[in-house]
């Protein structure tokens, strides 16, 4: 009986410990961006919510959401810096698309991305460290 409190306890506190270790790096791979990874900053002017896809070598690659008249940021793995590369972004319960066109990028270097109020009025420019 003592040995399965134990046993019990044991498992509860290893199951708790995991669970805030797992929530601990998620939010901190999030804020901390490696040196050779591509920045990308996401300043989403319109009030829609967007979903935002790289798009490398034809093949669209998901970032994730940038809710709307707010600025995010993220981190793209670096073999996405190809000639092709464009940062698409699609409305949440909308029509149209704001696409940045080609982008160069090097490894290193930012991307910041302006979607505006009107869809095809959105800019983009890269910025060196």
């Amino acid at each position: 009986m003592r040995s399965s409190r134990f046993l019990i306890a044991l498992f509860a506190a290893a199951t708790t410990v995991s669970a805030s270790a797992c929530s601990k790096t998620a939010r901190a791979a999030g804020d901390v961006a490696p040196a050779m990874s591509i920045g990308l900053t996401v300043m989403n002017q319109n009030f829609l919510d967007m979903d935002v896809y790289a798009v490398s070598d034809g093949l669209a690659t998901r970032i994730g959401t940038v809710t709307g008249n707010n600025t995010r940021s993220f981190s793209l793995h670096p073999s996405l810096a190809s000639r092709d590369l464009r940062i698409v972004a699609t409305p949440i319960g909308g029509n149209g698309r704001a696409s940045s066109g080609e982008v160069i990028v090097s490894p290193g270097q930012t991307i910041e991305f302006k979607i505006g109020s009107i869809l095809r009025n959105s800019s983009v420019s890269v910025r060196s460290p």
